[in-house]
């Protein structure tokens, strides 16, 4: 792999590599929605992988995907923190849109080698978000109170569910942060961020509450009871 160049297009299928996932040891699950990034960090133990779909599994794993729309993979080695590279396998669309992630959490020895096999094109680097010139506000933010009452609460799910996927947690929420324009919920196998100024707020059905989007429409993030 060159060293300038950080992103290459994999001659392989994304049910393909989907299916090594499990001899690449810890790997973050990275599902972005709405304004929301859902996030499921451990081992991928089981990949069952049909026509119509594939379900990713473990202890710390929830995900089904729908492999119909995935036309390609994207492997980028540009994300570096500390000294360590976290190499990323982005699972494009058509349009060219990024429609999930899995990144190697144990670094580039673990997710390599099991990848040197497949020929590689030089890819367009992705561009990176721009940060917002002013600070949201978290205090007053309509999604903040719900969050909130989740902390030490009973546990639940906290699932993220779109036309493509759905991946689901299920726990006790131990604490919520507001830090960088965003509620986070942080834990060893579990990440929750979500935006301010992306919710008008929570509408309870059944239950559950789903997020409400400012423009009054459904969110693909919901909070229930844990299942």
């Amino acid at each position: 792999m060159s060293d300038a160049v950080k992103r290459h297009g994999l001659n392989a299928t994304p049910v393909e590599i989907m299916k090594l996932l499990p001899e690449m040891d810890r790997i973050q699950t990275g599902a972005r929605a709405d304004g929301a990034v859902h996030e499921r960090l451990g081992q991928v133990e089981k990949v069952e992988a049909t026509d119509k779909s594939v379900r990713i599994s473990g202890a710390c794993q929830d995900l089904l995907l729908d492999p119909s729309i995935l036309v390609s993979v994207e492997y980028d080695t540009s994300m570096e923190m500390r000294g360590k590279i976290y190499p990323r396998l982005d699972m494009m669309g058509r349009d060219g849109a990024v429609l999930f992630s899995f990144t190697g959490l144990e670094g580039l020895e673990a997710m390599e080698p099991h990848l040197a096999r497949f020929e590689r094109t030089p890819a367009a680097p992705r561009p990176r978000p721009t940060p917002e010139e002013t600070e949201p506000d978290l205090d007053n933010d309509p999604a903040r109170p719900f969050l909130e009452s989740l902390v030490g609460a009973a546990p639940v799910t906290v699932r993220i569910e779109t036309t493509v996927f759905t991946q689901r947690w299920t726990g006790e929420v131990a604490k919520m942060l507001p830090a960088g324009g965003c509620f986070n919920i942080i834990l060893k196998d579990f990440h929750l961020h979500l935006p301010a100024n992306i919710l008008s707020g929570w509408e309870e059905r059944d239950g559950w509450h789903r997020g409400i989007l400012l423009d009054g429409s459904d969110s693909s993030l919901s909070i229930g009871p844990a299942q």
